[in-house]
């Protein structure tokens, strides 16, 4: 596989299994059909030395099934030309079903073995059948109709490799999962060994096909068992040095200490293959140091950390307001920043790891950190108000005080509504035979790929929908993860959300504007004519007189700014009935970072529709070019936090380019017309009103979903199982 930096020789493995295991599921093979594999490419059989010239008759036999040209296949067998008992040369022995499968030909795959071709037959220098041919290369539909034709997946070729180490050779994780639901258990162990003892996991982890390891462990694969060389599945982890890979079998238990029979730990080994970085990443993820032992957990509780975590805030910006009221601007804003960058330190080293690697998350961004911020900015607004504000301007401000306390009311409802609230899961499915369905169901339909099937919920994908792992679901209507309500925005409780979000701006305004009023009676009150030079008269009060509310409100309004922004994007992309999920795939695809490749694909083209054909033909940008690939800077992940990223894209919408351009907002982030556009007005409806018309307007308007029913083009739709879009017509007037 590799040799140690030491120079001693690892294991012993060809050239073509060693460029085989670079291929890994965070690379995902394309589909091929648009070539053939020729016996020059083709590593499996051995032949790139063959002497002599293939007799014109079978050359012609062999170009047809490699090309799929099932009406040449037909006459030569049909003529009798062609004995699909012997359809091959002595030479090399591979056939013509070898051939169609290696080249994703099931129409020609169909037919041969339907005409009598042996499904077990071994050919090849390597004695290899069609089924081990197919897994090799991910062809999960030929492999599927093989095996439901009568291929042993219990033969090995000479090299001691089965179906299984083949299709994790692939690194093709959907022919893995259908490996693993319809062959590993009774037909095949799924800890079976090859000749050198490596399991299909020890492969899978040395690859770094993290995907594949993944579902390995899930089906009980043994993490423990040792090749020849005394490597575990961990072992050759930490020589690929992939973090996911790593995490993974520490997380099953895998043993970090565990010697091989040189004597060798993980710790050595990633010294002497410059992956130590990787391997102290993943046991961190792991809840342990870099030395392998335990972090120090100060809770015992990780719901207890979550919650100093979300409260941590209210305290910080306490301190920050007071510093503002009490010192010089420049030292309150230096003292401030210390204060912030000394609780970030502080939460990252005691607070943290006591839920961060019990959750999975290792992303600061995903804490509930950002969701105490707007908790604590709420509540300092709400002690100004009411210890000082309400008191003093209530006579005089009835109306905005009242407003201000309504506001604020449903602020703080909706939003401990939405830390709590389902936006739409759909849970894993643990009923194998149900799973076993919906592979076989997608398999006949030509759509089991990553697209179409949830890898990590291993249910058919809905329309619109997309896995988090922040709730480990499939969020149906999926728009984004917010983590200033630290939760998914979907379904159920999108409505809700920009509700919240509208009553967060009204209620600072309102709040402002008490507070103004409450600036004018302590400068009545003081009887001093303060001046602060840009500053008008109340302001300048405030400032003098109690800076504390003046700091509190200027936040207030800041609060105001980047909220606006994001609810402006929000209502937006509902009058164009899209999410902001479906935003950013459309501009993905247009700067092309969004390959076909990314669902592991591997249909055929006798299953593939117009659009896919049309698709797999067409030529894609390179993603690889660096004008296209921007890094993420604090910038952008501010802009990402606040909702700004989406704004530049929606002024071209409304506008057009600097250049003059009208071109529409489609145009600008993808081809052609948003598919779930149905016009503007039939998308507010669809949006803001249940799909229950027997229920009264109003609840209609403020409910959200309870289920997974909701409109979509005036019709109710299950969005759990909305696999395809109703079609539509819209009308010119309803264009936007």
């Amino acid at each position: 596989m590799a040799t140690l930096d030491t120079g001693k020789e690892v294991e012993n493995l060809s050239v073509s299994e060693s460029q085989r295991a670079s291929i890994s599921s965070i690379e995902p093979i394309p589909p091929s059909n648009d070539g053939e594999v020729s016996e020059e490419n083709i590593s499996l059989t051995n032949t790139d030395n063959q002497s002599g010239a293939l007799d014109a008759t079978l050359n012609k036999y062999r170009e047809a099934c490699q090309t799929g040209d099932l009406v040449i296949v037909k006459k030569m067998v049909e003529s009798g030309v062609i004995d699909l008992k012997h359809d091959y040369s002595d030479e090399d022995r591979v056939s013509g079903l070898h051939w169609a499968c290696i080249n994703n030909r099931l129409g020609v795959v169909k037919y041969l073995i339907s005409n009598g071709a042996d499904v077990n037959f071994a050919g090849g220098k390597l004695d290899a059948t069609p089924l081990h041919w197919a897994a090799r290369y991910g062809y999960v539909y030929i492999v599927h109709y093989l095996l439901e034709r009568g291929a042993d997946p219990k033969l090995v070729d000479q090299q001691g490799f089965n179906v299984l180490h083949l299709s994790i050779n692939s690194s093709n994780v959907m022919l893995v999962l259908y490996a693993l639901f319809f062959i590993a258990g009774d037909e095949l162990s799924i800890d079976a060994l090859d000749p050198n003892n490596r399991t299909p996991l020890l492969w899978a982890a040395y690859q770094g096909d993290s995907l594949s390891v993944k579902a390995l462990l899930e089906f009980k694969a043994n993490s423990s068992i040792v090749d020849s060389g005394g490597f575990s599945p961990l072992h050759w982890a930490t020589v690929k040095g992939q973090i996911q890979v790593i995490k993974a079998l520490i997380d099953d238990g895998a043993d970090v200490f565990q010697k091989t029979n040189d004597n060798k730990d993980c710790f050595i080994i990633s010294k002497e293959m410059n992956t130590t970085e990787s391997l102290s990443l993943a046991l961190l993820k792991n809840g342990l140091k870099a030395d392998g032992t335990p972090l120090v957990k100060y809770f015992s509780n990780p719901h207890y950390a979550k919650f100093v975590t979300f409260m941590a805030p209210f305290v910080l910006l306490g301190v920050i307001f007071k510093l503002f009221a009490s010192i010089n601007f420049l030292l309150a804003l230096l003292l401030s920043l210390l204060s912030g960058f000394a609780a970030a330190i502080g939460l990252k080293k005691l607070v943290l790891p006591s839920f961060i690697s019990s959750s999975g998350s290792g992303s600061f961004f995903k804490t509930p950190f950002w969701a105490g911020i707007l908790l604590g900015s709420l509540l300092w607004v709400l002690y100004v108000w009411l210890a000082r504000v309400f008191i003093a301007t209530f006579e005089e401000e009835p109306f905005i005080n009242l407003a201000f306390l309504f506001f604020a009311t449903v602020c703080i409802i909706s939003f401990f509504k939405l830390l709590s609230s389902n936006p739409g899961k759909i849970v894993k499915e643990e009923n194998h035979d149900k799973i076993k369905e919906t592979i076989q169901e997608l398999l006949r339909v030509g759509k089991f790929d990553a697209r179409h099937f949830c890898i990590e919920t291993y249910v058919r994908k809905p329309l619109r929908s997309k896995y988090s792992r922040f709730n480990n679901a499939l969020i149906t209507r999926f728009d984004h993860f917010c983590p200033w309500v630290y939760n998914d925005i979907g379904l159920r409780n999108h409505k809700l959300f920009l509700y919240f979000l509208s009553s967060l701006i009204v209620g600072a305004i309102c709040f402002a504007k008490a507070c103004m009023e409450y600036f004018d009676v302590l400068e009545d009150a003081s009887n001093s004519d303060f001046k602060c030079m840009i500053l008008d008269d109340e302001l300048c009060a405030g400032l003098h007189i109690d800076p504390f509310a003046l700091f509190v409100m200027a936040w207030a309004c800041l609060q105001v700014l980047w909220v606006s922004c994001l609810l402006t994007t929000q209502l937006f992309q509902t009058i164009k009935g899209i999410t902001s999920y479906e935003l950013n795939e459309k501009s993905r695809e247009r700067h092309g970072q969004n390959e076909p490749s990314e669902f592991f694909m591997t249909t055929p083209t006798d299953l593939m529709d117009r659009d896919e054909l049309s698709a797999l033909n067409q030529g894609t940008v390179n993603s690889n070019d660096r004008r296209l690939m921007k890094p993420r800077t604090c910038f952008s992940t501010l802009c990402g936090l606040t909702g700004l990223d989406q704004l530049p894209v929606i002024l071209s919408g409304f506008f057009g380019s600097a250049r003059g351009q009208q071109d529409s907002i489609q145009t600008r982030v993808g081809t052609g017309r948003f598919a779930t556009n149905n016009g503007w007005k039939t998308n507010l409806k669809d949006f803001w009103l249940l799909s229950d018309q027997t229920a009264p307007l109003w609840q209609r308007l403020l409910y959200s979903p309870q289920g997974f029913k909701a409109s979509y083009n005036n019709k109710e739709v299950d969005y759990r199982t909305l696999y395809t879009l109703p079609e539509t017509t819209l009308p010119q007037e309803d264009m936007v």
